[in-house]
């Protein structure tokens, strides 16, 4: 327990407020930046482990780089006796779990309003390529105007192994967990997505959907059963979300929603009175189902057969020619499509990459962000004690140098700068 002390010259640790089977998480105060913080330690025990350790700091340096309002924001990264900590955002309020389990079930309404939210965020961490790996009630902070904020970002579950050998994290994991996660698959975003589906349920219902005595009997039931209907449990419910759960549900990743977007979309016309969402063939009509006249297959077959060696060989290299024509009209679509959406900053003056500017002082930084374009971003100065580089000299940045990002009004460049005691 390090509840009294004070870390790296600079956190009071005033109380521990969060306990879990890979970390423990304690409020303290930020000499530098004068206000509350939170600092999530990994536990002692873990902290032993070479591979988890490596594994830990990783997914630390990339969760830092998130910026957006429903995800918890972390300011930096460290260690206090060999054991890594992230320092991040403090936020007051309770978590979704507990919020459940007083106010009891969302409302349709509700249930949407922080859906979109916690979408909104997951998609954000997803086109950085972090996947969550536990998303939960319990991982998501709610205050009073059902404003939300995601923690714990690609650090809960960032190792299989530390998963198995924490009985108590496959506990409180296990009720959100994807099926191919049970049988021991790498993470994808498609498992983000199965989470984001029990969510839902839970939302709507106040509990979640399968229940057991053991982590391992609720994994067989997410792998093998079907997630209960909330309109037949819940009269009052729309059959939209269980089109929207059963989906973003599917035993197979392939036959969830392809990304979070799609979800939001789906769940902005949910609960519009009167919509009915339906399976993609239903939604946008599907040429095979509407009627028409067919020749039976052997007459079809036999009047090919009858086509003159000529014509068949005419109508051959015609076909060739199409075919090479529209080959390269797809692949010429496709490489557009390429450049445009990944590659936009090539094609659109609204993009940078944020400069490299360790080794400068805070005045010249400024200056190379100006000449990147950066003309309104503001530049937070975070100084912090590091005795390997001199006093006032940039040692890291956030976002990182080369970043690519949208030049907009008012973003916040953090650079961190060595200090003394």
């Amino acid at each position: 327990m390090i509840v009294g002390e004070v870390i790296n010259s600079r956190y009071d640790i005033k109380m521990l407020i969060g306990d879990g089977g890979m970390a423990n998480v304690y409020l303290a105060y930020d000499r530098i930046l004068r206000k509350n913080v939170a600092i999530k330690m990994l536990r002692y025990e873990l902290s032993k482990d070479a591979t988890f350790i490596k594994r830990f700091n990783r997914e630390a340096h990339q969760v830092t780089n998130l910026e957006h309002p429903n995800i918890v924001t972390s300011y930096a990264i460290g260690e206090y006796k060999q054991q890594p900590f992230i320092v991040m955002e403090y936020i007051r309020g309770r978590t979704l779990k507990d919020y459940l389990r007083e106010i009891g079930p969302l409302t349709e309404e509700e249930a949407v309003y922080v859906m979109i939210q916690i979408c909104q965020g997951v998609d954000e961490a997803h086109h950085h390529g972090i996947i969550h790996r536990d998303l939960k009630s319990q991982n998501i902070m709610i205050d009073d105007e059902l404003n939300v904020k995601i923690a714990d970002f690609g650090i809960a579950l960032s190792s299989h192994e530390a998963d198995m050998t924490q009985t108590n994290t496959i506990m409180g994991s296990v009720h959100y967990l994807a099926p191919e996660l049970a049988r021991g698959s790498l993470a994808t975003p498609a498992s983000d997505i199965y989470s984001l589906g029990i969510l839902l349920y839970e939302f709507l219902t106040g509990m979640v959907p399968f229940r057991g005595e053991s982590a391992v009997s609720v994994a067989l039931q997410h792998m093998e059963q079907s997630i209960p209907s909330v309109s037949e449990t819940f009269d009052d419910l729309s059959a939209n979300y269980d089109y929207i759960i059963a989906r973003a549900t599917a035993k197979k990743p392939a036959d969830r929603y392809p990304d979070v977007l799609e979800m939001i979309e789906d769940l902005r016309v949910a609960h519009i009175e009167g919509s009915v969402l339906e399976s993609d063939s239903s939604r946008h009509g599907n040429i095979l189902d509407a009627t028409m006249i067919i020749e039976p297959v052997r007459s079809a077959r036999l009047k090919d057969d009858a086509i003159p060696y000529k014509t068949k060989k005419q109508f051959s290299f015609l076909s060739l020619v199409n075919g090479i024509l529209y080959s390269a009209l797809i692949g010429a679509i496709a490489f557009v499509f390429w450049m445009v959406v990944w590659q936009p900053g090539l094609f659109s003056t609204d993009h940078t990459r944020i400069p490299d500017v360790i080794g400068m002082t805070y005045d010249e930084a400024r200056r190379t962000f100006d000449e990147a374009g950066l003309y309104d971003a503001q530049i937070q100065p975070i100084e912090i004690i590091n005795r390997d580089v001199a006093e006032g000299i940039i040692f890291g940045s956030n976002p990182t140098a080369g970043t690519q990002v949208r030049i907009i009004d008012d973003r916040i460049l953090r650079v961190y700068i060595s200090a003394r005691e």
